[in-house]
Order: structure tokens, then sequence, then C-alpha cells
């Protein structure tokens, strides 16, 4: 029984379907094409109002690539988690681009649940620039990345900066990575136009900023993000993006006296995402989630929900990438 709900206050009246039908229902939350093999989460959700009545969650997983049937099974790896051992099934298979693809997903007691998508074509040839700008205020080191595709092709792009960073002691060697959105210019200058092209969703743990493509009437967006502009240890930030190596000083653990120096190397690169259109509109609907962006205070947006799961919720949603060379000057020159 749909139920209409309306807010005192608001010009029109909007009816959307509650679903409260008080029936279990399965959640599944798949990326295929963003890893070497493709991972289902799924999970079994149940109304606080029938709790009494909860079936064992025993789901089969049934993925179809062009037509060909995939075996998945119950990952028994570090991807197992000990809230939901039965979340994580795994199929061995690494997407390519134009896979179309359909997972299916039965538990006795539960509504049977499917969904469909395809996967995107590799992000396509592109110039790239790096360079240091001021807006209002603001010394920002900015990226800019833009596609050369024909309007339409794909429905949206992400990138992601990657980061290594080696911590050479007297004694040991540290090496860590990590993935960075960088933000919207937006963030430092109130005059630069707000939208939410350049938008910083989490993705695998990190976070992306995620561009709707072709949305200029010749189909080549740009895409920006801005890193802010500042000194470490005397060091420019704009040239510590290209690959670096420099002293850094060891202080105490109270911050103050300097007992030792190492060495610091970093380097970067852009993860530069292809994506599909339920990809995109399912991490849009997520961020507004958590933002509220843009309506009235206490209210959820209009658009807070999005699945492409037919008889569930989630989202099967496909997406491809590709790295760039390491960003050195050399790079940014033959890019440009």
């Amino acid at each position: 029984m749909p139920a209409f709900i309306a807010f005192a206050g608001v010009s029109c009246t909007v009816p959307f379907d509650m679903d409260l039908d008080d029936n279990p229902i399965i959640y599944l939350e798949s990326f295929p094409g963003s890893d070497e093999f493709v991972v289902f989460d799924i999970k079994p959700a149940y109304s606080k109002s029938n709790t009494p009545k909860r079936p064992e969650f025993r789901p089969e997983v049934i993925l179809t690539v062009n037509g060909e049937q995939i075996p998945v099974t119950l990952n028994t790896g570090s991807c197992v988690t000990d809230k939901y051992p039965e979340a994580r099934y795994i199929a061995e298979y690494k997407p390519v681009p134009g896979d179309k693809m359909r997972v299916d997903v039965s538990s006795e007691g539960f509504k049977s649940i499917y969904a469909e998508t395809t996967v995107p074509e590799t992000f396509p040839s592109r110039k790239i620039d790096y360079r240091s700008e001021t807006f209002g205020e603001n010394e920002l080191n900015m990226i800019y990345v833009t596609p050369d595709n024909s309007s339409g092709k794909y429905y949206g792009y992400a990138m992601q900066i990657y980061e290594e960073t080696e911590y050479d002691y007297t004694d040991s060697v540290s090496f860590y990575t990590s993935k960075f959105a960088g933000d919207r210019v937006s963030d430092y200058y109130d005059m630069a136009p707000g939208s939410m092209d350049g938008m910083e969703v989490t993705f695998d743990r990190y976070e992306m900023s995620i561009w709707r493509a072709g949305s200029e009437a010749d189909g080549k967006d740009v895409m920006q993000i801005a890193l802010p502009s500042y000194s470490f240890e005397g060091k420019d930030s704009y040239e510590m993006f290209f690959p670096y190596e420099g002293e850094f000083n060891i202080y105490d653990e109270m911050g103050e006296e300097i007992i030792g120096t190492a060495i610091r190397r970093t380097r970067h690169k852009l993860i530069l995402y292809s994506l599909s259109d339920e990809f995109y509109k399912y991490m849009i609907a997520k961020e507004l989630v958590n933002t509220n962006a843009e309506f009235i205070a206490g209210l959820a947006p209009s658009n807070f929900c999005y699945t492409n799961v037919k008889g569930g919720y989630g989202a099967f949603a496909a997406v491809s990438w590709v790295e760039t060379d390491w960003i050195t000057k050399e790079f940014i020159e033959n890019n440009r």
C-alpha cells in the first residue's frame, strides 16, 4: 500500500511510495569494473515492526555476463566481515568495457531481486593541466582534465589523486599510499559557480570527485579540482605535487624540540573513472543524504533514494578506470 505524504508549507504535493509492507527485503551493492573481480555486498533488511518473523538469510547469487553465467562464491578471504559473514560474495571475473551484466539474488522468505548494468568504455583521451591560480584571496593549485569525447558517449566521469609517500628515517623506512579528491573551487571562492559537478563522494573508503559528462553543448567538460597552497618545512606545496624529495624535522613527543631529520619522498598520479548512469545517480543520491544539500534543514532531499535493484534496494553500477603516469613537469607539458 503506497504511503502518500505532503509537508505543510510546500507549494506542491508529490506522492512517493515508502513500501511499508513489513516484508523482509534484500539489499545489494556492487560496482563491477572497480576491481580485478566482482564483489557483491548483500545483506538482509527486516522491518522493525515485524521482528518476530525473520527468515534465515541464505542468498543464491547468479551473475550473467553477455548471456554467460559466471560462478559466484562466498568469499572466505579478508573481505568477510564479522558482522555480516554472508555479505561478501565474489565472482573471479574482470569486467571489460561493453560487458552487459545482470545479477539475480534469491533467498527463501525474501522477494527475489535483480539488477542490470553495462560497463562503460574506459576514460577517453584527455588533456591535463596543473597550475597555480588566484581566486579572490585564495592561492590554489588547480588540476584541469578535459576529456576528449563526443556528447552523450559517457554518462559521467570521476577523478581521484593517488599519493605515494616514503619516509626514510635513520633506522627504518615507512611507506604510505592514499587517494583523495581535492576540493571544488566554490569551496574557496564565493563567486565560483556552484553545481553538482565536482561533488566529492565516498567510494571504496576514499573520496572522489564526480562530474556529469556532456553537460556542455559540445560534450567537452573540464574537470577541475583545487588543492590549497601552503608551505611545508619551507617547501612550496605546488612544487611538492611533482615528484619530491626533501628533508623534514623530527620533533620530540611534546612537539617542541627537534631530535633529528628524515627524508620524505612523494609523488602523485590521477585515477580517472568513466561512470555508468547507475553509478553517477547512486553516488549523487547518497551524497545528498549526507549533506542535505540546498534543502530545508531537517528534511531529506526529495530525491534522497535511488536504486536500480528491482524488488530490493541498493545499486549494481558499473565503472571503468585508468591511471595516468606520475605527474611530472614534463608530463604536464606533453599533455596540455
